[in-house]
């Protein structure tokens, strides 16, 4: 603290030193002078009453909006697909690297062997064509069909294996 500023923190205990007592006298007397009662000679003594109650009326209900009916939800259209029909399957694909052939290769009893099957994810809509063999690989339990993993990651992630598709062939 520099001169200054302990002059003023002096000057300011100082101050209230003086003030504080000051205004403890004045209110203590200005508190004596004064009736309790009002006017002077009326009693003071008054019998004890109970204070007037009422019984708890709750409010109805308030609304945000008005005091009209809440309005019903509209009704929400969801889209679902068509059942499968006689060449469909909706199926759980898994993925296998299949050995020496190129990724066009797929794994499904539910198809006849040979046949060309278009395979959709469900999920996301991408698609995907394979052929059929239905021996070269076997299908684990889980999952109703194989496919290469070079064609299943083109519309899934293999994260995500099992996934839910639908099978249709020629």
């Amino acid at each position: 603290m520099n001169v200054f500023d302990r002059r003023r923190f002096a000057v300011a205990c100082a101050l209230t030193l003086v003030a504080l007592p000051a205004l403890w006298l004045a209110s203590r007397n200005s508190a004596a002078s004064s009736s309790p009662g009002g006017a002077i000679g009326a009693s003071t003594t008054a019998t004890p009453t109970a204070p007037p109650t009422t019984a708890y009326q709750p409010q109805p209900p308030l609304f945000v909006g008005g005091d009209s009916a809440p309005q019903l939800p509209p009704v929400i259209n969801v889209a679902v697909p068509p059942a499968p029909g006689p060449n469909e399957q909706l199926a759980l694909a898994s993925y296998h690297r299949y050995q020496g052939i190129v990724g066009t290769t797929c794994t499904a009893p539910m198809a006849p062997d040979g046949a060309t099957l278009t395979i959709t994810n469900v999920n996301n809509g991408l698609q995907v064509q394979c052929i059929n063999s239905a021996t070269s690989v076997i299908v684990p339990g889980g999952s109703d069909l194989v496919i290469d993993t070079a064609l299943f990651v083109r519309f899934a992630d293999l994260n995500d294996a099992p996934i839910t598709v639908r099978v249709s062939w020629q």
